[in-house]
């Protein structure tokens, strides 16, 4: 059996359940992990690294056209410098403040990265879906197009809505709130255009790893984020939904939220935080206009110089950048 999984892109095989890729019979397309996600929201945990994926995009040609997928939440872009001709796709635009001008954004990354080509989309919306197809046809032509992006990017939701948009039928690579989803590659056709998605970079660190289907449904909230800002001076803490908590030390400052609703956010006496003082931490000396990201968590805008010390219990990636806003 050499079908791969139209769902996951995993090779199928009938011989262990247990196994990733299984199917009852040779007539079925999907796997068994596929199905029971996209029928019951179930999943089996998939023990994930990076060197599948690895091999994929070694095997990308310095020609290929690479679209890169990134949540505009996070801005995870650790591998986008291994490729010569991309495509940057940030998504989930409709769940940021509208605020938050889109050239702003697309100026920030262009400057830092020096990337020239770069869209703002919203699979949800359907926002400037026809633009990124109309690029890819151009930049395109000859070449292989992957897809590809960290897990919980947004990449196979954005695949599956252009899928639907262009071809009139519903895109069949499997969509879930789980990390490491895709494991395989999987070619798709996307209208005219013929497509490699790839399996999502894992990041180890991130708090998703951890957490069960209820609390990674309150980190991918549906709604556009309600910033939350405390002006904050000497030293306090502020707890984030027990999945981490921040003690600081400035002398005046503010602290902006950008997280998803469905999170609270609360500022705490330091004499209230005694049940994390057990747990990990991680201190950081922040320089004024810094931004705090916390990997498929959100960021945190920082507007003036301050010390922070992290505590949390189940591993976190975190990054300091300039502000993105």
């Amino acid at each position: 059996m050499n079908n791969k999984c139209i769902g996951c892109g995993i090779l199928l095989q009938d011989v262990d359940k247990d196994m990733d890729g299984y199917v009852s019979s040779n007539d079925h397309r999907l796997c068994l992990r596929c199905f029971k996600i996209k029928n019951y929201g179930q999943n089996r945990v998939v023990v994930a690294n990076n060197d599948d994926y690895l091999k994929i995009i070694d095997g990308i040609d310095k020609d290929d056209l690479v679209v890169y997928v990134s949540s505009l939440l996070t801005l995870n872009l650790d591998y986008i410098n291994k490729f010569k001709n991309v495509v940057l796709v940030l998504t989930k635009r409709d769940i940021m403040p509208k605020s938050i001008k889109n050239e702003k954004i697309i100026n920030y990354v262009s400057n830092k990265y020096g990337i020239k080509n770069i869209l703002v989309v919203s699979a949800f919306k359907k926002l400037n879906l026809d633009c990124l197809y109309n690029k890819l046809e151009k930049l395109g032509k000859g070449k292989k197009i992957y897809f590809v992006g960290s897990t919980n990017s947004g990449k196979s939701t954005l695949i599956n809505e252009m899928i639907k948009s262009y071809n009139g039928y519903e895109g069949e690579i499997t969509m879930s709130s789980f990390p490491s989803t895709t494991l395989g590659a999987i070619d798709v056709k996307i209208g005219d255009l013929s497509v490699v998605d790839t399996p999502g970079i894992v990041c180890c660190d991130s708090i998703i790893n951890y957490l069960d289907l209820k609390n990674i449904k309150k980190l991918n909230s549906k709604k556009e984020i309600k910033p939350i800002t405390f002006q904050v001076k000497g030293k306090g803490s502020i707890l984030v939904d027990e999945l981490f908590r921040i003690d600081y030390d400035t002398d005046v400052s503010s602290m902006t939220f950008y997280v998803s609703n469905s999170l609270r956010v609360d500022k705490i006496s330091l004499n209230n935080n005694i049940r994390m003082l057990d747990y990990k931490s991680r201190e950081y000396c922040l320089d004024s206009d810094s931004d705090l990201v916390i990997e498929d968590v959100g960021f945190i805008k920082i507007t003036n110089g301050m010390k922070v010390k992290i505590y949390y219990k189940d591993n976190i990636d975190v990054r300091v950048r300039d502000n993105l806003i």
